[in-house]
């Protein structure tokens, strides 16, 4: 088995190779691309939250490498002043998370391990990047599985999603609609590249909010391909517009046809 590669968030952001993230952003269209490329920016609270609650709950370990906790002090006084200049001088370089946040964090790990699987699931090898080459566009791609394991003579990816409703309907309308499918069906085939093993596909997702129910779900052969297909397709669009340097918006050629919207998209937009 080819080993992944273990190196920081950061550095497998910076190496070569295109993630599915930036697909996924190409999914909107090649115009929102370029500019989201160009034009990068600082984590929002959620985002921060979310990585935050990530590295946690998978690589408890390594958390306090990376992340801090603000301590809570009134900084109008002397001793709060003290206490808040030493964290400070502390966490430099690292991110920052209230007490708050870290208290509901833990909470969440805690009712994430409680449920049946989760933890013989998430024991395997986490973070590790892996890189490929798409047959069809030649077209260096890479991923970073948050975990993967041999269960049962099984191998199995991995990933942790949190979410606002991981009831099993809600949950699988979402997932396509935040790309998921694309994700991991790149992420398998990167996978079976460096390794020549089939994947299983687990997501164990877990909602934000207390009291932070958790489910796993299984991903279907059906669901998988269908991803494949998508990411393939985005792959070629990539390769097409970094060629001709014409990053399109939502029009390429001709005009867009307006009709009813089907029952499907309606269901999505409540």
């Amino acid at each position: 088995m080819t080993k992944g590669l273990v190196i920081s968030n950061k550095e497998y952001r910076q190496m070569e190779g295109i993630s599915s993230t930036e697909l996924k952003k190409l999914m909107k269209s090649p115009a929102h691309y370029k500019h989201w490329k160009d034009n990068p920016q600082e984590d929002t609270p959620a985002l921060l939250f979310g990585r935050a609650s990530h590295k946690y709950i998978l690589e408890t370990y390594d958390f306090y490498n990376e992340f801090a906790v603000a301590p809570n002090c009134d900084r109008r006084t002397k001793e709060g002043k003290e206490t808040w200049n030493k964290f400070v001088s502390e966490s430099e370089g690292k991110d920052v998370i209230t007490q708050e946040q870290f208290e509901q964090i833990d909470e969440m790990r805690t009712s994430a391990y409680a449920t049946p699987f989760v933890s013989k699931l998430l024991s395997g090898d986490k973070e590790l990047s892996f890189w490929g080459v798409d047959e069809d566009t030649g077209l260096k791609i890479k991923c970073r599985p948050d975990c993967i394991t041999d269960f049962n003579g099984q191998h199995i990816l991995i990933d942790y999603k949190t979410a606002q409703d991981v009831e099993n309907m809600k949950f699988c309308r979402d997932s396509i609609k935040f790309g998921y499918d694309i994700q991991l069906a790149m992420y398998r085939d990167i996978l079976k590249q460096n390794t020549g093993h089939d994947y299983t596909v687990v997501i164990i997702a877990q909602e934000k909010t207390a009291p932070y129910v958790t489910n796993v779900f299984q991903l279907s052969e059906n669901y998988l391909q269908s991803g494949t297909e998508l990411y393939k397709e985005m792959l070629k669009v990539y390769k097409e517009c970094s060629e001709t340097d014409d990053w399109y918006g939502y029009m390429k050629d001709g005009i867009s046809i307006l009709g009813q919207p089907d029952d499907e998209y309606m269901e999505s937009e409540e």
